[in-house]
């Protein structure tokens, strides 16, 4: 089933973890937010959570954190697009997702021996784990950030030589993926569908998987909260984009209050 476009204006757009909601919750803040949300969608904008966790991860994130508004959009896995459908079913949004099913499926079917040749490389040089599995085909857990940083430093002269594998990296988490999908692709896509250009875009983010669509090509209104990493805070001036002085949920509170309130 294929979900139609609506009559939204503009897209507000969050990371989940350590972005719109943090270890510690901050339930003060989270209200505001929710309330600032509520406001910015009765005049026409899309509440977009653009995550790294599956579909059925992030809605659960959203009951543990006593969230029981339902986001217009969630983009999960860094890359499937859903929207709330009859049924209390999540649909996908044209065919995008199918699309990107199938060009994963041949990525990682013609990238099998060098996905092999990394699995043999992590067993010998690091304490990192290759993942193969059903819900995840290709992706490495390491035992430390420092270690995932030694690994995408061996990784990226290697993907030169096969364009259309990339990675998205988050913490010890990395996932293989198909180099048209990111965070940032589909939130392109998403306001093709919904006829809404980058002018009227926010996006928040906090770690190295959101750089994709913190970009100026993607949304004109960036932001970060205090707790992003520094090569994400960098990205966010370079462009003079928001850096909050609060972390996670209270800094998208002040990234909202600077765009739309101030």
């Amino acid at each position: 089933m294929s979900a139609m476009p609506t009559n939204h204006r503009a897209i507000l757009c969050f990371d989940f973890d350590g972005t719109f909601v943090n270890r510690e919750p901050h339930a003060e803040a989270m209200e505001s937010m929710l309330a600032m949300l509520e406001d910015l969608r009765s005049g026409g904008s899309a509440w977009v959570i653009n995550t790294g966790r599956s579909l059925h991860q992030t809605l659960e994130g959203l009951t543990q954190h006593g969230i029981r508004q339902t986001p217009d959009f969630i983009v999960a896995r860094e890359g499937e697009i859903f929207q709330p459908g009859p049924y209390k079913r999540w649909i996908d949004v044209g065919h995008w997702n199918t699309k990107r099913h199938e060009d994963h499926r041949k990525l990682y079917k013609s990238s099998a021996k060098f996905l092999n040749e990394i699995r043999l490389w992590l067993q010998r040089n690091t304490e990192a784990s290759f993942i193969s599995e059903a819900s995840e085909p290709a992706g490495i857990v390491s035992s430390t950030e420092e270690e995932m940083a030694r690994i995408c430093a061996w990784l990226d002269p290697l993907l030169e030589e096969h364009p259309e594998l990339d990675y998205q990296r988050n913490s010890i988490y990395l996932r293989f993926t198909h180099h048209h999908y990111s965070k940032g692709t589909a939130l392109l896509h998403l306001g093709k569908v919904l006829n809404i250009t980058p002018e009227h875009t926010f996006v928040a983010g906090d770690n190295h998987n959101d750089l994709s669509m913190l970009a100026l090509e993607v949304a004109h209104q960036l932001a970060c909260p205090s707790n992003s990493l520094p090569i994400v805070k960098d990205a966010i001036l370079s462009q003079q984009g928001f850096v909050a002085s609060q972390p996670a949920t209270q800094g998208c509170v002040e990234a909202l209050s600077h765009y739309f309130y101030d």
